[in-house]
């Protein structure tokens, strides 16, 4: 099983959206500028902004690639506050019900 998250960065203002199957591996990666010549190489303070455990890593990935199609903060802060939106994406991207209390936010 794998994890849909997007991360902030408070120093920066910025959001990153990702998905992976070891959700703590990959934000300690963040926080540790693992990959320095990445995006989120200026900045060492992601913290969680929304998460989405326990489901497919397929649908993760394609619920990460809509996600960043969207491009837009307002888009992110609607899917922390209306848990309608992120059931509707687990719904169209998955064919397996994902139970309400895989959703995590706000942090």
């Amino acid at each position: 099983m794998a994890t849909f998250y997007i991360v902030h960065s408070n120093s920066e203002d910025k959001f990153y959206v990702g998905s992976s199957e070891d959700f703590e591996m990959q934000l300690l990666q963040h926080q540790k500028n693992h990959f320095p010549k990445g995006y989120k190489s200026n900045s060492t303070d992601w913290v969680p902004f929304f998460v989405i455990n326990n489901i497919p890593l397929d649908t993760a990935n394609r619920i990460a690639k809509h996600v960043k199609k969207m491009k837009s903060r307002e888009y992110f802060e609607s899917l922390r506050t209306d848990p309608e939106i992120a059931t509707k994406l687990t719904e169209e991207f998955n064919t397996v019900r994902i139970h309400p209390d895989s959703y995590q936010g706000p942090f």
